[in-house]
């Protein structure tokens, strides 16, 4: 009996509330009859979470019509992303009545949407929850509007960020740079200052003229040189030729620069204002523009009269020693034939007579003794007598001066080959070759020497000599196959204590107005060519 009491009561009591909840739908729908045209999307939903109220603004945003959505969960059908915070919301609006955040939402063509949501409670005539309302706004473009606005910032910021670090390096840069610039600076005064005390100081001359010849700046060493004090009146006017003459008035130094743009080791004789000369060496240049007109010339001038004159001095020694050279070699050679002749003619005539006496002896005396005694005093001088006719000739060979220069080269190629075991070839052009006295003596002189190296130095198997005639010349070629040597380093393949030495014959040969050329390559032989003129 309690239990039908009870279920009658809770019967009467849900009937009270659904009336009520009636009521309260009728009352808001005749509210939402004014807002049903709004924007924004109202949705009314019982405690349960079904949908008893669907605005036409929640139709266009979300595309479900009113009829579609009656009595649907809300959530479950706008797939409210989260739903433990579906939860949460749902605690908090019974606890304060008021709700408001931003949801992701699903429409019906499954696009999702972000909606700024804003709940509230309805509640009966005694106080009690009854119903949800829910004002939803579609905030998507703007909440991408502002992620973009956030993006944009974000990158601006970084982009400032990244300026102002680069604009702290270009002003750290800027600063370096200002205090190398400084230093530059400094330095650049330091360099004038030594600059200006070169230009003034400098012993050489240094000078800057226009294309007419105008001096435009000339330190005190040019002025000296040129023997003027003051550069005023050249800067009006082109020097005169018959005033002072330098160098960069002369059309041959003034195409040589236009030509290759500058000149090195110009030598020149300058004609100074008191008409003395001096002689002068020069290194210029032309300074043009971008169009290749010349501006100005550059150069400096250094004073080698002094030098110039040791020069010829050096070169008059070098005549009188060549000079001197060919009278000792003459005198050499006299002297050498005379003991020559002294050693056949006396020395080895007393040495022939002894060894005839002796033989003589030898053959009338009785003793055998003395017979053997005898014969050994008769050998000693016939080993006398051959050194004393080889010692004769290489003193001087009597073929030299009784069948000429060709067959006396020939003879000591000869002797070269049998003394000292290697092939030896001789060629004539078949010309005749009259030659004077000193220039005979000469080159048979310097082709022993030249022999005598070979066997020295060169290791040769083979040496090949060969005379022509050229025009009113004479030349002989001497050639080895030797280990052969470099021709700028000449000592190699001389004997500078005895002998000529390269460096002699060369000089000899000059001095008879003759010439010497070397070709040699270290492993391919050497081959060497004497020329000289057949009469001198």
């Amino acid at each position: 009996m309690m239990n039908n009491t009870i279920m009658r009561i809770n019967i009467t009591k849900i009937k009270s509330i659904k009336r009520e909840i009636e009521d309260q739908t009728k009352k808001l729908k005749e509210l939402t009859e004014l807002i049903d045209v709004a924007n924004h999307a109202i949705i009314i939903r019982g405690l349960d979470g079904k949908i008893v109220f669907w605005n036409h603004g929640a139709e266009e945003m979300y595309g479900w019509t009113k009829g579609e959505v009656e009595g649907k969960i809300s959530h479950e059908l706008l797939k409210t992303e989260f739903p433990e915070l579906f939860e949460k919301i749902n605690e908090g609006l019974l606890h304060n009545g008021r709700w408001k955040g931003e949801l992701i939402h699903t429409k019906k063509d499954g696009t999702k949407i972000i909606v700024d949501s804003r709940w509230v409670v309805r509640r009966g005539e005694e106080g009690k929850p009854i119903a949800i309302m829910e004002i939803n706004n579609d905030i998507t473009e703007r909440k991408k509007m502002e992620e973009a606005l956030q993006k944009t910032k974000d990158e601006l910021e970084s982009m400032v960020q990244e300026r102002t670090k680069e604009l702290m390096q270009i002003n750290e840069r800027l600063t370096l740079e200002l205090n190398r610039r400084k230093r530059i600076e400094k330095m650049l005064w330091k360099a004038a200052e030594r600059y200006k005390n070169l230009f003034d100081n400098s012993s050489i001359g240094i000078y800057r003229v226009d294309p007419d010849g105008r001096i435009l700046i000339a330190n005190p060493a040019l002025k000296k040189m040129l023997g003027i004090d003051s550069i005023d009146g050249n800067k009006k006017r082109r020097s005169k030729k018959d005033d002072y003459e330098p160098t960069y008035l002369k059309k041959r130094f003034i195409k040589r620069l236009e030509r290759e743009g500058r000149a090195r080791g110009f030598e020149a004789c300058w004609v100074r204002k008191d008409k003395s000369k001096i002689y002068i060496r020069e290194n210029a240049k032309a300074i043009k523009d971008a169009d290749g007109k010349t501006l100005y010339y550059e150069g400096t001038v250094e004073d080698i009269t002094e030098q110039k004159k040791a020069e010829e001095k050096i070169l008059l020694y070098q005549r009188q020693l060549r000079s001197l050279a060919s009278d000792l070699s003459l005198a050499e050679e006299s002297e050498r034939r005379r003991i020559a002749t002294m050693l056949h003619d006396y020395i080895g005539q007393f040495l022939a007579v002894s060894k005839i006496k002796l033989s003589e002896l030898i053959e009338f005396s009785t003793l055998d003794t003395q017979k053997n005694e005898l014969k050994e005093i008769r050998d000693y001088i016939e080993q006398a007598i051959i050194h004393t006719r080889t010692l004769t000739f290489e003193l001087s060979p009597p073929v030299l001066y009784e069948l000429g220069l060709m067959a006396a080269i020939e003879w000591l190629g000869e002797q070269i080959q049998r003394q000292h075991k290697v092939e030896f070839e001789f060629e004539d052009d078949g010309q005749t070759k009259e030659v004077s006295e000193e220039i005979k003596i000469f080159l048979f002189t310097a082709v022993r020497e030249l022999l005598v190296n070979v066997i020295k130095h060169a290791k040769a198997k083979k040496i090949k000599i060969t005379l022509r005639k050229m025009n009113s010349n004479i030349s002989i070629h001497v050639a080895d196959d030797g280990v052969g040597f470099n021709a700028s380093k000449m000592k190699f393949y001389m004997d500078e204590n005895k002998g000529f030495g390269l460096f002699s014959i060369r000089e000899r040969l000059r001095h008879l107005g003759g010439q010497m050329e070397i070709r040699s390559q270290q492993g391919k032989g050497t081959r060497i060519v004497l020329i000289a003129p057949s009469k001198k």
